[in-house]
């Protein structure tokens, strides 16, 4: 008995486009690196630790401090973290420890800690 599961055409077409895009942007017809600018999302988390990142939940709350450490599932250690929810400031932590599961995303924060933006 074989099951198939409908997609959505629009999901179907941007995934293969997505993957073709990464095959070509990867290899030259060579086989050789297309561009030393090619960074992977990993490559991006390595080269952030500890830097100043803004951390967004599922529920809407963010977290801005320094990122300590972080592992294959998402797990983060912040250090120097304050706590944002609607865009005020409700709390600071010396340290914070967020489960990877609630997290939304990491993003570099442009603005230096205390700037409260």
């Amino acid at each position: 008995m074989v099951i198939r599961v409908a997609q959505k055409p629009s999901l179907s077409l941007s995934l293969n486009y997505s993957l073709q895009h990464l095959k070509t942007e990867k290899m030259s017809g060579t086989g050789e690196k297309a561009s030393a600018t090619t960074k992977t999302p990993a490559d991006f988390l390595k080269s952030i630790r500890g830097r100043p990142v803004v951390v967004k939940l599922n529920s809407g709350v963010d977290y801005r401090g320094i990122l300590a450490c972080l592992d294959g599932y998402m797990n983060i250690a912040m250090e120097q973290t304050e706590e944002y929810v609607n865009g005020q400031l409700k709390n600071k932590y010396g340290d914070a420890f967020i489960r990877g599961n609630n997290v939304l995303y990491i993003s570099t924060s442009k603005t230096t800690l205390g700037d409260g933006a």
